[in-house]
């Protein structure tokens, strides 16, 4: 998944490869713990990530970020069959 944050038509703004990590992390349901774990941080680190991503986003929280983690891979997934 590759986020990429439109603004006015311009790329502002791209999550990096760990925060798409733990977005996909957070669309499979797994909490700041779990998420520290599979990804060998601290479940510190994980909030800021978080953090960061909510920021970049827009969005306030866990179920927006999957929601959207979701419809993002849904939409690559329709225009590579294509």
């Amino acid at each position: 998944m590759r986020t990429l944050i439109h603004r006015d038509g311009q790329i502002v703004e791209a999550l990096t490869h760990r925060e798409e990590e733990i977005a996909e992390q957070v669309a499979r349901g797994l909490s700041n713990r779990q998420i520290a774990a599979v990804c060998g941080i601290s479940p510190e680190t994980v909030k800021r990530h978080l953090a960061s991503i909510y920021s970049k986003l827009a969005m306030r929280g866990r179920v927006g970020l999957a929601i959207h983690v979701l419809r993002t891979r849904a939409a690559l997934e329709t225009s590579l069959q294509s």
